[in-house]
């Protein structure tokens, strides 16, 4: 099988990189920009681990409208699987302007490895995504983990932690957390959702990388800075 670092190495191979997505185009979609917030009820259990977006969307997870009626697909696919699971939603909006920060952090701390340009670029997409192409600032992207009787399974590392055994197929975790992993996996493709390999608990719908993953024309959403996602329907009654 190779050492350790083989098989990360081919691991990695097979996740879209930057460059495989970075043209796709955004279709104009006839669409007023809403989100809704992940409810705490039925079938989901939401909990914010950001603590920064957290404090500006007053701990409430927000997503576009589509993703809650398939959050909650993926957790009736679940409950249908296995009684005892509930799916958690830990992650949705994060504002563009957050997410620009967090890339540029990512290049400083790797200019001493990687000359600067293209191969700079793509190191730091490894750590985070880079702004144009991300799928949380669009609102479409989420993170999501297991929980088994209310309390949380083992998925082999911690839900967001920057960890090589975090990509989804990495043979180093326990069979247990191998099989929590597919089983997620699998429920969140079967509610439509694209999955980031590079990392088991992120999934996303109508951004650019589940338009390259599904082959389709174009993402459906753009990334948006905070003051624009408020911008909702007058009609409704909610707002980040």
């Amino acid at each position: 099988m190779g050492t350790r670092e083989d098989v990360y190495q081919l691991l990695e191979e097979k996740m879209l990189k930057y460059a495989d997505y970075a043209d796709v185009p955004v279709i104009e979609v006839d669409e007023v920009v809403l989100f809704e917030p992940v409810p705490q009820q039925g079938v989901l259990r939401v909990e914010h681990l950001d603590p920064e977006m957290s404090e500006l969307t007053g701990g409430v997870v927000y997503v576009r409208r589509p993703v809650v009626d398939m959050l909650y697909r993926a957790g009736q696919a679940l409950k249908a699987l296995d009684r005892s699971l509930t799916l958690q939603v830990v992650y949705g909006f994060r504002a563009l302007e957050v997410q620009t920060r967090l890339f540029e952090e990512a290049k400083d701390a790797l200019r001493a490895q990687y000359p600067a340009g293209d191969e700079l670029v793509e190191a730091a997409h490894r750590n985070v995504a880079v702004p144009s192409v991300a799928g949380y600032p669009t609102g479409g992207a989420v993170a999501v983990t297991l929980l088994r009787d209310e309390q949380p399974v083992d998925m082999g590392t911690p839900v967001m932690e920057a960890n090589r055994d975090s990509f989804t197929f990495s043979p180093f975790v326990s069979r247990e957390a191998w099989e929590s992993r597919q089983l997620l996996r699998r429920a969140m493709m079967a509610a439509d959702f694209a999955p980031f390999d590079g990392e088991w608990w992120h999934f996303s719908y109508g951004d650019k990388e589940w338009a390259r993953y599904y082959r389709q024309p174009g993402a459906l959403y753009d990334q948006l800075a905070f003051a624009d996602a408020q911008k909702v329907d007058p009609s409704a009654d909610l707002a980040l």
